[in-house]
């Protein structure tokens, strides 16, 4: 059977890519306050960064942005191939590059980074034992005083606040939202059905489902921990904030 991840991220590459269009000025906002939180609070400025599960680039190109040689790795070809157009279109070429390679082989790479990110819940895919394996590779990957950046929502405020169905429109599609969340497997499956308005109603246009495990804060420190990080620090966002349970992200912070 089809893994999820192999459906939304290849097969509906196109249409799961349109959910990030008005995210990239978001992406530099979030770059910006995370480079002040490593110089301030871990004495790091990267000089060379590693995106795991990087999408269409987004934070890479953000990097690049500030003179860091910002690589991605994801493993949908059609996300790769949007990363390099649009780092072609900034002017970014000579400091980014894009690999199409799954997470899962992060083991096979080499090379020294001063920076390895994993944003936007790409944590959570598979199993705890393959993230475990992919924050240890993770940190082999790392240059001596290198730092893990490991960003997932606050599980603990997303049930506070869950909302089982929403709904979207953005420039006449509309998006009808429908998630449930597994007491037992701490997983949220999510589905989306998507539709194009006309003049005379809607066109159905295609379902995305996903069903990803958002781990509690104390567990991504676990996880951290049992990949050999010795140093774990949480924070409830990339501003260095307190983490509380109104906190909506959570950003862990390895070396």
């Amino acid at each position: 059977m089809t893994h999820w991840a192999d459906r939304l991220f290849r097969e509906q590459a196109d249409l799961f890519a349109e959910s990030f269009e008005g995210m990239f000025e978001a992406a530099d906002e979030e770059i910006g306050t995370l480079i002040d939180l490593l110089d301030e609070e871990f004495d790091c400025r990267p000089e060379r960064s590693l995106d795991i599960a990087c999408g269409v680039g987004r934070h890479v190109l953000a990097l690049a942005d500030r003179g860091v040689d910002a690589e991605g790795l994801d493993f949908s070809a059609e996300f790769v191939g949007r990363a390099r157009d649009r780092a072609s279109d900034r002017g970014l070429d000579d400091r980014t590059v894009f690999h199409e390679a799954d997470m899962r082989d992060l083991g096979e790479r080499s090379g020294s980074y001063d920076l390895i990110t994993v944003f936007w819940n790409s944590l959570g895919y598979y199993d705890r034992e393959t993230d475990v394996q992919v924050l240890a590779d993770a940190r082999e990957l790392l240059a001596e005083e290198g730092v893990l950046v490991v960003e997932q929502s606050n599980r603990d405020f997303f049930l506070r606040n869950f909302d089982a169905a929403t709904v979207s429109e953005d420039d006449g599609r509309f998006s009808v939202y429908r998630q449930t969340f597994d007491v037992e497997t701490g997983r949220f499956s999510t589905r989306i059905d998507v539709f194009d308005a006309t003049g005379e109603g809607y066109d159905y246009v295609d379902r995305m489902e996903w069903e990803n495990r958002l781990y509690a804060p104390p567990v991504l420190r676990e996880l951290c921990e049992d990949a050999g990080f010795e140093d774990v620090s949480l924070f409830g966002g990339f501003d260095g904030d307190d983490l509380t349970l109104e906190s909506e992200t959570v950003a862990t912070i390895a070396r």
